[in-house]
């Protein structure tokens, strides 16, 4: 592919290459003095007020003492209201996650699960916790028939809800502040109603036949007053929600996974043709897992083990350390591609650790060795699109959805956590006794009789069993400097450019000089390896594309926003928190 017009990197290149604009009125002698003067003002002018707009946006983000990054309009001040309260970082983030199953409804919420990695800055450990959700008892890898659809659609494509009981065992080991006030603002917001966003007005019309579809998505997604979707501006209100909330907030989790609420959900799942059953719910458990611990130059780097994808993250990051920068920076990017190919060569071997035997591919994926000698194979010039090349014989599903929560307390703990009910709005969906969208989380496994659209088949380790936790791209990440003090907490929702976007934004911000804000912001790259192209952002350099397309990649722009970060990075005393601005998050702060 060839690209035909040059387009900025970046704004602050777009600003700062401004002047080249005089040249051309200095090489027309027509032009009369005063309109070059003219001219020059108003650039000056233009220029002084970019950067005072941006020095002003850039010190909204800036902290002193703890920060609150999430995706949802409403929920970094919830999550920042219980650090003022004397809450921890685990009690902060329940809140935020609480808050986002109501501001960020399509991607999340109690009907779906998390991956979440925490520092304790008391005792210098880290931990991780897993709440994925997981396959039915009755569940098998043949169950869907060869027939995609019902992996995405209805009762069948619902895997048992991990997100409550990871809220109440969290909050058990690391929360301070009584169970029942993490619940207060969130109950008065869904009587209140959350706002709608773009980004929300977005998804709600290009889901709107499914929507109208189904009865029970109607009722919360459609003004009754106009029977049109809600718009921009618009508060969506969850009152069979907020009763739910109520219930849980003075029961505890028992009364979803074991009591009258666990027979409704039940009733309803298995109505829409689903498979899960009360037994389900009753034996469901959360897992404390080791995190990933890489240490990359004076940095220390905790991430999510599988059946998260933190170990795609070390091998990038591993591999990349101390060949990038380069001073050619065609040269850096061909690099950074060509390591996002052989990560996902080795994620079609990963599944969850209890079901299969993954520890040579988590050693070689996280070793020092392995990785420099992938290094080696990596060649400047040159390509290949041949996936056997990279050693990937079968390939997991892609996943998507998700919302992403970071937060920094002012004691140092922190928190990085994913939560997702897969698909936007899940299995389409919703529980109308609780008022819970249900996840649609069995489309995340793969399945024996599915092959992809480029003719790969699928991956043994991920197939359905019961009690298996499905494959995800999710990486809650917390780094941690040489003194044990945070210095970026970092995670995203977007299903398989999430490893690639947070590659992309550590390496940024990490290693090439860049704040958390600008290295959320610049224009991304991306590859999978399947499909063999390398997706872009509009605005990526036109030179770095031109070259990788000369040296034989395939290349193409991206379709949708691809992945969204939340970030708080923390250098010299001073937090930085950012929320990207692809899904018009926020971020709080003291």
């Amino acid at each position: 592919m060839k690209i035909k017009e040059k387009e900025a990197t970046n704004i602050w290149e777009t600003i700062s290459n401004g002047s080249t604009y005089f040249g051309r009125y200095k090489k027309h002698s027509s032009y009369r003095l005063y309109l070059f003067q003219v001219i020059f003002l108003f650039s000056l002018s233009l220029s002084l007020f970019f950067f005072f707009f941006f020095a002003y946006r850039r010190r909204w983000f800036t902290f002193e003492k703890a920060a609150v990054s999430t995706h949802g309009q409403e929920c970094a001040e919830i999550g920042v209201g219980m650090l003022n309260k004397g809450g921890s970082a685990v009690d902060a983030a329940i809140a935020a996650l609480l808050c986002e199953g109501v501001a960020s409804l399509h991607s999340m919420g109690l009907g779906g699960g998390f991956l979440m990695t925490i520092w304790d800055a008391h005792n210098k450990t880290a931990d991780y916790l897993d709440a994925r959700e997981v396959a039915p008892s009755e569940a098998n890898e043949n169950m869907f028939h060869g027939d995609p659809q019902l992996a995405m659609f209805g009762g069948l494509a619902v895997a048992v809800p991990g997100e409550l009981l990871g809220y109440w065992e969290a909050h058990k080991k690391y929360g301070k502040l009584e169970w029942i006030e993490l619940f207060e603002p969130i109950i008065s917001l869904c009587i209140k109603g959350s706002i709608v966003t773009k980004y929300l007005e977005s998804y709600l019309s290009s889901k709107e036949s499914l929507i109208r579809a189904e009865k029970s998505l109607a009722e919360i997604l459609i003004n009754p007053t106009t029977n049109s979707l809600w718009k921009v501006g618009d508060r969506i209100k969850r009152p069979r929600l907020a009763e739910t909330l109520k219930l849980i907030a003075i029961n505890g989790p028992d009364i979803f996974y074991n009591g009258n609420m666990t027979d409704n959900l039940v009733k309803e799942i298995r109505a829409f043709k689903g498979i899960i059953k009360r037994e389900d719910f009753v034996n469901y458990k959360v897992k404390w897992r080791k995190p990933i611990k890489s240490t990359i130059g004076n940095l220390t780097v905790y991430t999510a083990p599988p059946p998260g994808s933190g170990a795609l993250l070390t091998f990038i990051m591993n591999v990349l350390y101390g060949i990038i920068p380069n001073q050619d920076n065609r040269i850096t990017w061909q690099n950074i591609i060509e390591t996002f190919k052989w990560a996902y060569a080795k994620r079609t071997k990963l599944a969850d650790p209890d079901f299969a035997n993954i520890t040579q591919v988590l050693n070689n994926l996280t070793s020092v060795d392995y990785a420099n000698m992938i290094q080696k194979k990596i060649k400047i010039n040159e390509t290949s699109n041949d996936p056997t090349y990279y050693g990937a014989i079968t390939v997991p599903p892609d996943d998507s959805g998700t919302s992403h929560v970071s937060v920094l307390a002012p004691d140092g703990s922190a928190v990085s956590v994913t939560s997702t009910i897969n698909q936007v709005f899940g299995a389409m969906i919703r529980s109308e006794s609780t008022g819970i969208i249900f996840n649609d989380e069995m489309d995340d496994f793969s399945s024996p009789n599915i092959t992809n659209a480029f003719g790969v088949p699928p991956s043994p380790a991920n197939f359905i069993k019961p009690g298996k936790r499905p494959l995800s791209s999710m990486s809650p990440t917390i780094v941690v400097d040489k003194d044990e003090h945070v210095r970026l907490v970092i995670g995203a929702a977007g299903g398989t450019k999430i490893t690639t976007s947070i590659a992309t934004a550590m390496i940024l911000n990490l290693w090439s000089g860049y704040d958390i804000k600008q290295a959320i912001d610049l224009p991304r790259i991306h590859h999978q390896l399947l499909p063999m192209t390398v997706q872009y952002e509009q605005g990526f350099s036109t030179d770095i594309l031109n070259y990788l397309s000369n040296i034989g990649h395939n290349v193409t722009t991206y379709t949708g926003i691809g992945s969204a970060i939340t970030a708080i990075s923390k250098q010299n005393g001073e937090i930085f928190a950012t929320s990207d601005f692809r899904r018009e998050g926020k971020t709080a702060g003291f």
